[in-house]
C-alpha cells in the first residue's frame, strides 16, 4: 500500500468521479483506475461502488476513508515537523470554544514575546482534537474535557461557566425580574451541540443531576455550528445550554439573554498531549504562558 494510492482513494471519495479525481491530481483517468483496483486487490474489498451514472463508496470504503484521512493527516504533521525549525512551529489544536474564544488572544498575546514563533492550528470538537492528539497530528490539543484516554496528560488552564442562553424577547425578560425554574424553561424549545462536544458532555451532566431525561425535552435541532445556534437563539428559535465565553458577545450586542444556573455549574478548558511526549522548550513556554494567561484554575 502507498500513499499515492491513498490520496488517489480519497480524490475519488471527495470528487466522486475517476476523472475529477485524475484532473485534480494531475494523472490520466486510467492511471487514477489502476491505483484504485490495486488498491482493492490488495485489501481485497470492493471499496467503490461504480454504475454508468454513478459512484459511490460502499460501506468498506467508508470505513476506510476515516482511516486513510487520519494516515495522510499523520504523515503531513511528519512532513511539516520535519521540514521546518523544530522550535519555530508548533501543531496546536483546539476544540469550538477554545478555538473561537480563547485562542485569538492567547496566541496573539504570545507573539509579541515570541516572534520567532508560529503556529500551525487545527479546529475541531473535543473528540475529534483527542483524536489528532493520539495519532500525532497534533502536539498539543486545547478542549473542554479532560482526555478520557489514559495515554495523555489533561492540565486545566481555563475556568469557564455554563449559562441558560434565550432570545432577547420580552417573554424571556420576564424571567429576568424574578426567579426562574429551570426545569420549567428546559420545556422551551431547546438547541443543543453534537455528542462530541464538550459542552455538550457538561449539559449532559447537569441535565442527569436534575434527573431530566432527553427524552422529555423539547428539542429542535443540534448542530456542531456554535455560530450557528447562537444565531438561532438570537432569531428566536430557542435556548441553549452554552458556555458563558461563548455567547459573551452576542449578550454584550443585547442579542441575546444570558441567566447564571440557580446551582453554578462551572467546567475548565484542558491542555492535553500524550504522556510519551517530549515537549519541545517552544510548547512548555506556550503551555506555562496559557496557564498563566486567564484566571488561576483551582
Amino acid at each position: 500500500m502507498e500513499f499515492r494510492q491513498l490520496e488517489v482513494f480519497m480524490a475519488v471519495a471527495e470528487y466522486k468521479s475517476f476523472s475529477k479525481a485524475a484532473e485534480a491530481l494531475f494523472l490520466t483517468q486510467s492511471t487514477v483506475s489502476s491505483h484504485i483496483k490495486n488498491l482493492e486487490t490488495e485489501l481485497q474489498k470492493n471499496l467503490i461502488s461504480r454504475t454508468t451514472k454513478s459512484l459511490q463508496l460502499t460501506d468498506d470504503g467508508i470505513c476506510f476513508l476515516n482511516y486513510v484521512k487520519r494516515i495522510l493527516e499523520t504523515r503531513d504533521a511528519a512532513l511539516n515537523q520535519l521540514n521546518s525549525p523544530s522550535e519555530a512551529l508548533l501543531h496546536v489544536g483546539a476544540s469550538t470554544i477554545p478555538s473561537g474564544y480563547l485562542l485569538p488572544g492567547l496566541v496573539s498575546d504570545f507573539c509579541r514575546t515570541h516572534p520567532n514563533i508560529t503556529f500551525d492550528l487545527k479546529q475541531g470538537d473535543s473528540m475529534e482534537i483527542m483524536e489528532k492528539i493520539l495519532n500525532g497530528s497534533v502536539e498539543i490539543g486545547l478542549i473542554g474535557t479532560p482526555s478520557s484516554s489514559a495515554k495523555c496528560i489533561s492540565i486545566p488552564f481555563c475556568k469557564d461557566e455554563m449559562v441558560l442562553v434565550t432570545p432577547a424577547s420580552e417573554y424571556y425578560r420576564k424571567y429576568q425580574k424574578n426567579p426562574f425554574d429551570l426545569q420549567q424553561l428546559l420545556q422551551e424549545p431547546l438547541i443543543i451541540r453534537e455528542q462530541g462536544s464538550g459542552t455538550q458532555k457538561t449539559a449532559n451532566q447537569i441535565l442527569d443531576s436534575m434527573q431530566i431525561s432527553r427524552k422529555k425535552l423539547n428539542i429542535i435541532a443540534q448542530s456542531n455550528d456554535l455560530e450557528s445556534i447562537k444565531r438561532m437563539i438570537a432569531g428566536g428559535m430557542g435556548i441553549s445550554l452554552c458556555s458563558r465565553f461563548s455567547v459573551k458577545d452576542m449578550e454584550e450586542a443585547g442579542n441575546v439573554l444570558v441567566f447564571p444556573l440557580q446551582t453554578p455549574v462551572e467546567r475548565h478548558f484542558y491542555i492535553i498531549y500524550l504522556k510519551t511526549k517530549i515537549l519541545k522548550p517552544s510548547l512548555q513556554e506556550f503551555i506555562s504562558f496559557a496557564q498563566n494567561y486567564f484566571l488561576p484554575v483551582n
